[in-house]
């Protein structure tokens, strides 16, 4: 549709009548995760909202997982290797090129629905974003066809959710691990309270630090470099 206020509200309002792809040429009330306000450029940017039915394993990885399947989507068309900041942001060289953002429970039982907001085709920024943000066609030098992006996103996340609900967790897990890119380093992990060390390893279930220290993923609020 042309537009709307947003197409994570849009994907929550009954009918639910199955799995649907909510997508959007422009959002007037865009939404990150806590309520933070998404803004998007008409006619450039990608927002889409997958609404998906699957009984998945009550652990973190659908949140983890779900950053890590958008960044084989987009890394065609980005020229460079993509990297995921927890709890729910793609980068690339360091600036910020998507949003993810999953609602569970608002449209019924093992139903969630997966935000995702892809800066594009945009080529300029709020000049509060423009040191810390990016596009894809910024980073790969060419317009994008947003009918497409979405389709590979779309596949992608499909792929995610099937191996995810049938215990297939291995190459994910090992994918969020490099693509975090911070094992092995000195990090800062909020969990209510900041923790200093270095990473010595995390999966969808835990985050580990020196000293024997670890932490449920889902507990970390932010994981950054110290």
């Amino acid at each position: 549709m042309p537009s709307c206020p947003s197409t994570q509200d849009l994907a929550a309002a009954p009918p639910h009548d199955g799995d649907a792809v909510f997508w959007a040429d422009h959002q007037t009330r865009g939404r990150g995760r806590q309520q933070r306000a998404w803004h998007d450029e008409p006619a450039a940017d990608l927002a889409v909202t997958l609404r998906a039915t699957v009984a998945l394993p009550p652990t973190m990885a659908l949140p983890a997982a779900l950053p890590v399947a958008v960044c084989e989507a987009l890394e065609p068309h980005a020229g460079h290797a993509l990297q995921v900041k927890w709890p729910n942001d793609v980068f690339v060289d360091g600036r910020k090129l998507c949003g993810v953002l999953i609602d569970g429970g608002a449209a019924g039982k093992d139903t969630w629905l997966i935000g995702v907001g892809v800066n594009c085709n945009r080529t300029r920024f709020p000049p509060d974003l423009e040191p810390i943000a990016t596009s894809l066609a910024l980073a790969g030098g060419r317009a994008i066809d947003r009918g497409a992006l979405l389709v590979a996103v779309a596949q992608r996340i499909d792929a995610m959710l099937r191996d995810l609900a049938d215990g297939r967790l291995q190459r994910l897990q090992a994918e969020f691990r490099a693509r975090l890119q911070l094992v092995g380093k000195p990090v800062i992990v909020d969990v209510g309270a900041a923790h200093a060390g270095t990473l010595v390893d995390v999966d969808f279930a835990t985050l580990q630090l020196d000293g024997g220290r670890a932490f449920p993923l889902g507990h970390v609020r932010s994981l950054r470099p110290a």
